[in-house]
């Protein structure tokens, strides 16, 4: 091999070498480029997450405030802004929680100032649909405070069936929440549903239901023996009937057995109270309210 020759060999060995190791750099640096690409990428999308944090930041802060207004209120929050409007759509919003609707007069009183609005509402209700719309605004998150109620029941023949008036104050603040922000809250504890202008009292006994009927008239029966446990009593058709403590009559139950004195204690309430009747084998009946 002449010197010419293996000079063009080992040139053509180096050019490889050399394109070989240039080809390793390039493929290095865009692998490096790709990877550096990919972290601008991220880096781009967290600016501009950030940027529209930055463009929200009202509402942000906003919500904020509302969550720690509910937080540290127990509850409890102030609205930003009051007026008629807002008061008579917060009712409505109440009552749709309720399930219910109530006809009434809405009115705002002369007494508003700075800090309150005060509003009147007057009607006519049934009175646990009533109990339980009182119920509803004094449980919600809303600071509205009720200052003064009046409830008349109007009829005996209506006793569910009251007129009311109510007199409540809508609280609110620059830096409250927003009406429309005030989420529902769930009030757990059930209200019994007894009213208190159902008469207690009344001057006749109420009709017998078909169970009743077959009862045992206390007024129209004899005592006729007695044990321990045991009091034995005739109706007025003449059948015997056998009768331990907390069996039924008509009206009531009996109470207490006395073999010494010779009596049997009953309870009944045939007017709406409890009174004691007392029947003895020698065919007299007392009455008591003890």
């Amino acid at each position: 091999m002449t010197n010419s020759s293996r000079n063009t060999l080992v040139l053509a060995i180096l050019l490889v070498v050399c394109g070989v190791f240039a080809f390793g750099l390039i493929r290095k640096a865009n692998a490096k480029l790709e990877q550096k690409q990919e972290v601008t990428k991220k880096i781009q999308e967290q600016i501009k997450a950030f940027e529209d944090l930055v463009a929200n930041r009202d509402s942000l802060e906003a919500e904020y405030e509302r969550l720690m207004a509910i937080a540290s209120q127990q509850s409890k929050v102030i609205l930003n802004r009051d007026d008629s409007a807002t008061t008579y759509d917060y009712l409505l919003r109440v009552l749709n929680w309720l399930g219910n609707d109530l006809i009434y007069d809405f009115g705002l009183s002369s007494k508003a100032n700075d800090s309150y609005n005060e509003y009147v509402i007057s009607g006519r209700s049934d009175y646990m649909d009533l109990v339980r719309f009182t119920r509803l605004l004094e449980y919600q998150r809303t600071l509205l405070t009720i200052e003064d109620i009046s409830i008349a029941a109007e009829s005996v023949a209506h006793s569910d069936t009251v007129s009311f008036s109510m007199i409540f104050r809508t609280h609110y603040r620059e830096n409250g929440v927003p009406a429309a922000g005030v989420p529902y809250k769930r009030v757990t504890k059930q209200v019994a549903s007894y009213s208190l202008f159902r008469p207690k009292y009344t001057e006749t006994m109420p009709d017998l239901d078909k169970d009743q009927a077959k009862s045992i008239d206390t007024d129209n029966s004899t005592l006729i023996a007695l044990s321990e446990d045991r009091a034995f009593v005739r109706d007025n058709r003449g059948i015997i009937r056998i009768l331990s403590v907390g069996d039924t009559v008509l009206w009531g139950y009996l109470y207490k057995i006395d073999p010494r004195e010779g009596a049997a204690v009953f309870k009944l309430n045939k007017y709406g109270f409890e009174e004691n009747q007392i029947m003895y084998l020698n065919k007299k009946i007392e009455v008591s309210h003890e």
